[in-house]
């Protein structure tokens, strides 16, 4: 026999169910939408195939995902370290590495290193600055930067063995991108507008959670950490003075020299 207090626990019943399936619905889409920001950042920071239907909304999300493209890079990178160390003579597998590290990239971060070099190596007023920056055409300086760079990084590598070489890879991809996701939030921008202006969404402390997960790794190669920590914030320090703040093509820049110091610092430590 039914009594009226059955119909209202069947309405609870339901409620409840109601209500978690919604809750389980907001899950999956909630994981659904920081699988589509890591995509978008794959896609943005990496030449690497990704599905071609993103969630447009998911680009917003994808800048803590950085330094989580950092381990992909670097993973790559590791793996053809430890095939070819013993097959490959160290200056020959070192222009390899940079060779095939470039080609991932895309050398979306090389340009912005060129640019950085073109614009602040012209000593001129901030505006002119920042043309000469967005200008697709490189200069000198921005040639002279590109080549001490790589010829720096295929120098401090051929001089890596083993654990050294993997590791220093690893390490040295995420740092570079965990350094630009640091300065994207912890700094001004130079420009009013911009494409890493849709990326300053979330809390500081959202989007540095990676960073905070690779300080334990970071912390055993201390040594190198300190003298990427000081190459970038000299290089922070030049972009403020000069435009006021950074933009893109210093982010790039950032994450290049991060790269570089830090493996001269698994070099010398």
């Amino acid at each position: 026999m039914s009594t009226p207090l059955d119909g209202h626990e069947r309405r609870a019943d339901g409620s409840l169910a109601e209500q978690e399936g919604g809750k389980a619905e907001r899950e999956a889409m909630s994981l659904k939408l920081y699988l589509h920001a890591f995509w978008h950042a794959i896609a943005f920071l990496t030449r690497i195939p990704v599905p071609k239907q993103l969630d447009p909304a998911a680009w917003r999300h994808s800048s803590p995902l950085y330094p989580v493209v950092g381990v992909v890079l670097g993973g790559v990178l590791a793996c053809v370290a430890l095939l070819l160390e013993d097959r490959l003579p160290p200056f020959v597998l070192a222009m390899l590495l940079v060779t095939l590290w470039v080609y991932l990239t895309g050398g979306l971060h090389l340009d912005g290193l060129m640019d950085t070099a073109d614009g602040f190596g012209s000593h001129r007023p901030r505006e002119r600055v920042l043309e000469i920056m967005k200008d697709s055409r490189v200069g000198g300086m921005g040639v002279l930067a590109a080549v001490l760079l790589l010829g720096n990084k295929a120098m401090v590598l051929a001089h890596l063995h083993g654990t050294e070489l993997w590791l220093g890879l690893l390490m040295a991809t995420v740092w570079g991108r965990a350094v630009m996701l640091v300065a994207l939030y912890a700094f001004p921008y130079a420009r009013a507008d911009g494409l890493a202006q849709t990326l300053r969404t979330r809390p500081v402390w959202y989007q540095l959670w990676p960073l905070v997960l690779a300080l334990p790794a970071l912390f055993l190669l201390k040594g190198a950490l300190l003298i990427s920590v000081l190459a970038c914030w000299m290089l922070i320090a030049t972009a403020k003075r000069k435009i006021g703040g950074l933009t893109g093509d210093v982010y790039g820049a950032l994450c290049e020299l991060a790269e570089v110091t830090f493996l001269l610092g698994c070099l010398l430590a």
